[in-house]
């Protein structure tokens, strides 16, 4: 002891030590060079349930924890031992995980001191978070999807083995960056691409954009990349998956394909119908009723009676004629063909406006020459909503507007009658799906508008860069 310390600090200092070891979490022990006990921490019981005396009898560490951890040469040389992972079983019976230093001193007696942290906790939120990540690699591999990190200050990117899969790289060898993932997009997205990750990095807001990339293997794929980009006053990290959506383009294809198919088939089937209807079947009812105009003349003046009945019917013969002619004619409007749009939907309008007492606000500006497809799309549509304003909406009145741009033709039909509400069972009514599928086959998109007693209003917006040259 030294002299020159007063004694009430000495005390001070013990008491001040006591209570630290006394609410420290960790246990501490002193033993001599054969592991018997020179000195047991007050505390020991919050790890392994004994308590200090009881710990006493025990008499040596390897008694406590089970085993020898360190062999007594090695630890001569090192001097000390840091982190030995190690399991013990406490009074109780459970088992616990220990990560314990060991090292050569010389104090209260002893040689070696032993500091003991109970880690249980830690090493089953390692193990729930292993599971967690094989949960998740099993889930993106089943989903086909891969992850990736990429801390921006440095530039270091890690992918995971489906991201490798998806950029052509099954077996990893090539190091991953933003530059080599931009360079794998197809240069039609690559601008889109990097300007939405770079908007997201900047804002530190999430992201999602699809894409289709070239792999190292040079095999084409869709993809969806999803994720978030992380600032800390500067970026700092962005993260997210790709998701393998080729499967879903390719069957996305063939449906639309197949779609393609069948209303060219619809198509093909109009005009046959159209052809009977005016050829034959309209052809035979007009010489039906020139017969009987013929047939009336014929008789004698004193069946009066009969004679206006056959002018009746001949008359009602000719507007049924009339009305075949009509339908033949929206069956295959073959004035689209000789005519062009504007002047065969200025005609249907009038027939229209004839036959249902309807009045439809007529304005077109700036078309140019339409090559068949879109000018059929474009009349097919005008031509299924008027027919859905008389039948659905309750009004005789709606407006048409066909404007052609620079860049692309824009019909609107709308109307101020009932409305409808625009569920999902509502939109896929065969007359929508028709439409939209026609104005998918040009390029194009078609968007409906309505809620109830606030009309209606379809728009089809096509693209003239979609026109063949």
């Amino acid at each position: 002891m030294d002299p020159t310390v007063p004694l009430h600090v000495l005390r001070e200092s013990e008491e001040l030590h006591r209570i630290t070891i006394m609410n420290m979490s960790d246990a501490v022990f002193i033993t001599d060079d054969d592991g018997l006990f020179t000195y047991i921490c007050p505390n020991v019981d919050v790890i392994f349930g004994w308590h200090q005396d009881e710990v006493q009898t025990i008499a040596r560490i390897s008694g406590l924890l089970g085993r020898d951890l360190v062999d007594a040469t090695a630890l001569q040389e090192h001097g000390e031992f840091r982190n030995i992972e190690h399991e013990v079983e406490t009074k109780s019976g459970e088992r616990r995980a220990l990560l314990i230093h060991v090292k050569r001193v010389f104090i209260k007696g002893g040689t070696l001191l032993y500091v003991c942290r109970d880690i249980t906790e830690r090493k089953h939120a390692e193990q729930v978070l292993r599971r967690n990540e094989e949960r998740l690699r099993l889930a993106l591999t089943a989903a086909s999807a891969g992850s990736w990190d990429w801390h921006v200050p440095t530039g270091q990117m890690n992918w995971s083995p489906e991201t490798h899969r998806l950029f052509g790289d099954p077996t990893a060898l090539r190091v991953p960056s933003f530059d080599a993932f931009l360079e794998r997009v197809h240069v039609s997205d690559r601008e889109r691409v990097a300007r939405t990750m770079n908007d997201a990095m900047e804002q530190g807001a999430p992201y999602e954009t699809e894409f289709s990339l070239v792999g190292y293997d040079g095999a084409e794929r869709w993809v969806m990349a999803k994720g978030t980009a992380v600032r800390n006053g500067k970026p700092l990290r962005m993260l997210g998956v790709f998701v393998d959506l080729s499967d879903h383009h390719h069957a996305q294809n063939e449906i639309q394909k197949l779609g393609g198919q069948l209303i060219n088939a619809h198509e093909h089937e109009r005009i046959r119908l159209a052809r009977e209807l005016h050829d034959d079947v309209g052809q035979r009812v007009a010489l039906l009723s020139m017969e009987m105009a013929a047939l009336r003349k014929q008789l004698p003046t004193s069946l009066g009676e009969l004679g206006d009945r056959l002018a009746t019917l001949a008359s009602e013969t000719a507007d049924i004629g009339t009305q075949l002619n009509r339908f033949a004619h929206e069956l295959h409007p073959a004035r689209l063909e000789l005519l062009g749009l504007e002047a065969s939907i200025r005609t249907f309008c009038d027939d229209l406006s004839r036959s249902k007492q309807m009045t439809v606000n007529l304005t077109i500006t700036g078309l140019p020459p339409l090559e068949g497809g879109v000018a059929l799309c474009m009349y097919r549509i005008a031509q299924e909503s008027l027919h859905n304003v008389v039948k659905h909406s309750g009004t005789n009145r709606a407006t048409l507007v066909l404007t052609g741009t620079e860049d692309e033709l824009i019909l609107e039909v709308s109307d101020q009658g009932a409305g409808f509400e625009t569920s999902a069972a509502r939109q896929d009514t065969l007359g929508l799906i028709s439409m939209r599928e026609r104005t998918r086959l040009v390029s194009g998109q078609l968007t409906v508008a309505s809620a109830p007693g606030s009309g209606t209003r379809v728009c089809a917006r096509v693209p003239l860069a979609s026109q063949p040259s």
